[in-house]
């Protein structure tokens, strides 16, 4: 599958995700995936440094003190990827100082990153703009499980995440589920073409039904109406998800921003894939 061919993995100075690392290492298994790692010190630590320690030291002290950090930084570096290349070959990795999401956004674009793995820490996790900048597929590592789980939904055309869960759950010799939401916040069908087309709870259900006529032989399907955040969530814990796999076609809703994934993360306290 062409999403895992090439996986960045990075590694922020506040939190490090054993599990992505073990969840990459399959990945490699199975996929044959490449793994660029990198880790980034938040660069705005350096800056906050400066501003508090001007009244006392003199450029040049700064200077130094500076470049100690960031010797520092390189060595906590090495330390992180020796412990990687433990458990799994890397491909390439750095160390570069700056915000989180950008340093990402431009490692991915210059390496021709296919996805993202990371894992998920409620404090640090709350800062980052990846969620909602980034457009390629993000994996948040939390945790492992039985089954696969894709997300479908009124709110979303449906056209790649019912094969791609297929697939994926049989490559790594998982059992599969389809759940169809529907999404009770918002009386509306979005065609395969992104449209929205208003309908009632009645029309909603014969859509949903259709849905399930169309996959029921190839793949268990579940109907649920509700919040989806919620729905997700318990699901996700009745069928012992191991992944719970998200389209980005539901951003056509604004389902996609910062806080609506971070809180589908909080609540599923499962891996997610936002396919994007």
């Amino acid at each position: 599958m062409d999403i895992f061919r090439r996986l960045l993995l990075p590694v922020s100075s506040e939190f490090f995700s054993e599990d992505a690392v073990r969840r990459a290492k399959k990945f490699v298994d199975v996929f044959g995936s490449e793994i660029y790692v990198v880790y980034i010190p938040e660069e705005k630590a350096i800056k906050k440094m400066e501003e508090v320690s001007e009244p006392f030291l003199t450029e040049n002290q700064r200077e130094r003190m500076e470049e100690v950090v960031r010797k520092l930084a390189d060595n906590v570096g090495d330390i992180i990827f020796d412990n990687m290349k433990k458990i799994i070959p890397l491909s390439n990795k750095e160390v570069r100082f700056g915000e989180f999401s950008d340093v990402i956004e431009e490692i991915s674009e210059r390496e021709g990153i296919s996805c993202i793995v990371m894992g998920f820490e409620r404090e640090c996790f709350i800062k980052y703009r990846l969620l909602e900048k980034i457009t390629m597929p993000i994996w948040v590592e939390e945790g492992k499980g039985s089954t696969v789980v894709g997300v479908c939904s009124n709110l979303a055309p449906n056209l790649k995440v019912p094969s791609f869960t297929m697939e994926f759950a049989e490559k790594m010799g998982k059992d599969a589920y389809l759940l169809y939401i529907i999404d009770t916040s918002e009386k509306v069908e979005v065609d395969e073409r992104g449209n929205k087309l208003s309908r009632d709870m009645e029309e909603l259900r014969k859509v949903a039904s259709s849905f399930k006529e169309r996959y029921k032989e190839k793949i268990r399907v579940e109907i649920v109406e509700g919040d989806m955040k919620e729905e997700i969530a318990k699901f996700a814990g009745e069928n012992d998800a191991d992944v719970v796999i998200i389209g980005r076609e539901m951003k056509r809703r604004g389902f996609f921003s910062r806080e609506l994934r971070k809180g589908i993360v909080e609540r599923a306290k499962h891996s997610i894939l936002f396919l994007n």
